[in-house]
């Protein structure tokens, strides 16, 4: 089981948050990712996990 990082960060004027290159790298994140809201807050991963390429092949 993986253990959770956690970090807090300032959001500046225009809204941007900056992810450290530490967990960008990693995730394997590349130059976008996928935020989606959920009841407990934002989750930001791969747009190209497994969850997005399933609703990418279902939008086809």
């Amino acid at each position: 089981m993986s253990r959770a990082i956690g970090i807090i960060k300032v959001i500046d004027s225009l809204g941007r948050i900056v992810i450290p290159k530490e967990m960008r790298e990693r995730l394997s994140l590349g130059r976008e990712v996928e935020l989606v809201l959920t009841d407990e807050g934002i989750l930001i991963r791969d747009p190209r996990s497994g969850a997005a390429k399933e609703k990418e092949t279902e939008d086809m």
